[in-house]
């Protein structure tokens, strides 16, 4: 792995602040993370817990072909330490269809339902693989195309877990692959969007539900990692209450930005 240190940057209330209202509830702190956080680590969740994190996005799968080892060991720590859970399904469209991905993703997030789970999130974003699957960003799917495929992925999660999918996506992406469609505009957003105290949103969207803010962050409990915010919104009003919750220390924390070549959230 190649570590650049690029710089120090402490995140406070202010940033939440300038990206939200202040007449809502303030936006809370949580992180996602897959197999790869698990390299060289032990993630420590009842630290993330002590340190005022609230919510956990955990990779259950990825395409029709490959499952986290951790998912189920990282889920019930992270829950039993009082952080809510949302399993998240990385997309290929370019190997499986919609509906065939949801499948794959529910039966390895374990989804049953009718449980009080949060809903599973997918992962919209540039394909990582264009060298090997010569595709392009957009999978090789046209907007129509990726667009069905979107709601063969939305339809079928609904049936099996009656909860419509958060989508997690980039403004560039979602208005290269989609054209900017409205069609989604209910389900729950997750925008990445980094060095930016106020991310643009999709127009589709009146506002992000969650924002990953920064994908290169090392946090003590889980070394390097995605960080994010969450704040209500009519497409998810709530998350769970943690079982211990205590007045988060993160809120000064540095958190050293750093860039990988090799890093993912895939």
């Amino acid at each position: 792995m190649c570590l650049t240190v690029l710089a120090l940057t402490l995140v406070t209330e202010a940033t939440a602040q300038a990206a939200t209202s202040a007449s809502r509830p303030q936006p809370v702190r949580g992180l996602d993370v897959s197999s790869y956080q698990h390299i060289g680590h032990t993630i420590n969740w009842r630290q993330l817990a002590r340190d005022g994190l609230r919510f956990a996005a955990i990779k259950a799968s990825e395409g029709t072909y490959y499952t986290n080892p951790y998912y189920a060991s990282d889920a019930r720590a992270a829950a039993a330490a009082g952080l809510s859970v949302i399993p998240y399904v990385f997309a290929n469209p370019h190997q499986a269809s919609g509906p065939a991905t949801a499948r794959f993703g529910a039966a390895a997030a374990r989804y049953v339902r009718g449980r009080a789970r949060l809903p599973l999130e997918v992962d919209l974003e540039d394909d990582p693989y264009t060298r090997t699957e010569h595709v392009g960003a957009c999978y090789g799917l046209s907007v129509r195309t990726m667009n069905a495929w979107i709601a063969g992925f939305v339809k079928q999660t609904v049936a099996l877990t009656g909860k419509a999918p958060i989508i997690y996506t980039m403004l560039p992406w979602w208005q290269k692959c989609t054209g900017g469609t409205a069609r989604f505009r209910t389900e729950p957003l997750w925008l990445a969007s980094y060095n930016t105290t106020r991310p643009n949103v999709p127009p589709a969207w009146k506002q992000w539900t969650f924002w990953q803010y920064d994908d290169n962050a090392k946090v003590p409990g889980v070394g390097l990692t995605d960080l994010d915010f969450y704040q209500p919104t009519a497409a998810l009003p709530a998350l769970r209450r943690p079982l211990a919750p205590k007045q988060s220390q993160i809120t000064n924390l540095a958190l050293v930005r750093i860039t990988s070549v090799d890093k993912l959230r895939a």
